[in-house]
């Protein structure tokens, strides 16, 4: 049952749209989980670090540092695992296809910002850029606050691009603004993310 569950869920994505970056197949799927079960303990920060990039600004690594994390389908699918073993729950094949289709035909960023108030990312935007195309967000699921830190605000804002528009192969420029007037940049090898 579980070797038909997971061949029905890779002919789903493979006769899909592109998922984001990386393409999937029965052993990315397999490997992804291996790799959610086997960091279940391990923090998130540390986790997400692999698909973890920084303000290009940045003067520091660390939480308190304005970042983006690319959730590629391999995140994803990992990221699925390492939160049902941290629960003590079972990792199946059906899960991957499920998980996958949540967030079919879409390349999402992951952006955690820092501000000096609670309401600074009320309003945020941002663009996509590669070579000279321009993309907006089809999604923006911000939170109408920020959650106070020792160093401030931060807000954690996710962006949804078409993943059909997104050349996988190419470097991303990700512009985010906020209510707070600041502009941060991100700059995102694609190809570099599995």
């Amino acid at each position: 049952m579980r070797v038909v569950a997971l061949w029905l869920a890779v002919m789903l994505l493979l006769t899909g749209p592109v998922l984001a970056v990386a393409p999937v197949n029965e052993a990315t799927i397999e490997a992804a989980q291996h790799y959610g079960r086997s960091k279940a303990d391990v923090p998130l920060a540390v986790f997400l670090r692999p698909w973890t990039a920084y303000e290009e600004k940045a003067v520091r690594m660390d939480d308190a540092a304005e970042r983006t994390c690319l959730y590629t389908p391999f995140l994803l699918l990992a990221a699925d695992a390492r939160d049902r073993t941290a629960a003590g729950e079972t990792v199946t094949a059906a899960d991957a296809g499920r998980v996958l289709t949540d967030y079919n035909g879409y390349v999402i960023f992951g952006v955690t910002l820092s501000g000096l108030r609670a309401d600074f990312a009320g309003k945020v935007s941002a663009s996509l850029r590669q070579g000279r195309k321009t993309l907006r967000p089809k999604i923006v699921n911000a939170p109408g606050a920020a959650n106070e830190t020792a160093w401030g605000y931060q807000a954690q804002v996710y962006f949804y691009f078409a993943s059909r528009d997104v050349a996988p192969d190419r470097v991303a420029r990700l512009t985010v603004s906020a209510d707070d007037g600041l502009r941060r940049v991100f700059m995102i090898p694609l190809a570099d993310y599995r």
